[in-house]
């Protein structure tokens, strides 16, 4: 007879237990904001927003785009004597000097460039290729790049080069007739090809519509809101932020932010960043509109992928460095994204 009653006490008590667990879990996670976005933007239309987008002309871009590819995978060098022009491949062995100390930064040994297509950290150093043959050497002067900030002593310094090429190559590039698609993949005809490709691309057309349409529905919602002014502190934090980030591609390509920015959207890096702000701001009051919000259950269940997403192999590390708050609150920007998007036409 006990023990009868104390199975029931303990039943009574998993279920106790359970449902505890199960309203903790469903609790919505209340998120603190660094500024209110209702002293910033007044927020326009956002349901139902149209945008064209022409789908052939994307499939058709990205099977142009994959047969460039394939051509690119096939296409061969022949080494030639000649001097180097447009297109030929050089290997080059070269040391930069600073001051008369050379630099390690700045050598390279055996490094090949492809004239007219690859890039150089430092302006004219390309050019000085052009025109040499195996075998050649010159010596250079150029200078660092103002914008140089892995080190800067050496900003805006003038830097000595020797060059020594060892080879120059010819390019060879396939044509895309039948005989060659028939040869290399198996396939009787170009048309017969292209075809396959469009099968093949189907899934990549579908991701790459998604995502145009997601730019623009997201630019379409900006230019419907009227921006009042921007949160200095929150401003100065991004600009911050994206002056770190944007500087690893825009050095790659020997630009500053500013040229990278203008060069990749069409203004300004301090444009860029009041966007991105706006942004922040527009999606913000989105959510508030819709009273949308992230559950203990969501957090617990997304926040492994969204560590995934960033980079980050283990959760806690993600936690640790973002904080809870901030990783929630981009849960919920997300969500309402997602709903701006989703009700979105496409024409």
């Amino acid at each position: 007879m006990k023990k009868n009653i104390f199975k029931r006490v303990l039943a009574g008590l998993s279920i106790v237990a359970v449902m505890g667990c199960l309203t903790g879990c469903n609790n919505k996670i209340k998120v603190e904001y660094q500024y209110d976005a209702a002293q910033y933007v007044t927020l326009g239309e956002y349901k139902g927003l149209e945008v064209n987008i022409d789908r052939t002309e994307v499939e058709n871009e990205l099977i142009e785009k994959k047969i460039k590819e394939d051509i690119e995978s096939y296409t061969e060098y022949t080494e030639v004597k000649r001097e180097a022009k447009e297109e030929d491949r050089v290997t080059v062995t070269f040391t930069g000097s600073i001051g008369g100390m050379t630099i390690e930064g700045f050598s390279g040994e055996d490094s090949t460039y492809v004239l007219g297509k690859d890039t150089f950290l430092i302006d004219g150093f390309i050019d000085a290729l052009y025109g040499m043959k195996s075998g050649d050497k010159k010596v250079v002067t150029l200078t660092v790049p103002e914008t140089f900030t892995e080190n800067t002593d050496y900003a805006g310094k003038r830097i000595v080069y020797d060059l020594s090429v060892t080879k120059v190559e010819q390019v060879n590039v396939p044509m895309m007739t039948d005989g060659f698609v028939k040869e290399t993949f198996g396939i009787n005809t170009v048309a017969e090809y292209k075809e396959t490709l469009r099968k093949n691309l189907s899934s990549k057309v579908d991701e790459e519509v998604a995502a145009i349409k997601k730019e623009k529905v997201l630019l379409k919602l900006q230019e419907n809101a009227t921006i009042n002014g921007y949160p200095e502190e929150f401003l100065a934090k991004k600009k911050e932020e994206f002056e770190s980030s944007i500087k690893v591609y825009a050095l790659m390509l020997n630009l500053s932010n500013d040229e990278y920015c203008q060069k990749n959207f069409g203004f300004s890096f301090d444009e860029y960043v009041k966007k991105a702000v706006a942004q922040d701001a527009i999606i913000q009051l989105v959510a508030k509109q819709e009273q949308l919000y992230v559950t203990e259950y969501e957090y617990k269940d997304k926040l492994e992928p969204f560590a995934l997403a960033q980079g980050y192999t283990s959760k806690e590390a993600f936690v640790e460095k973002y904080g809870k708050n901030e990783i929630v609150k981009n849960m919920l920007f997300e969500k309402a994204q997602n709903f701006v998007i989703d009700s979105a036409v496409v024409k």
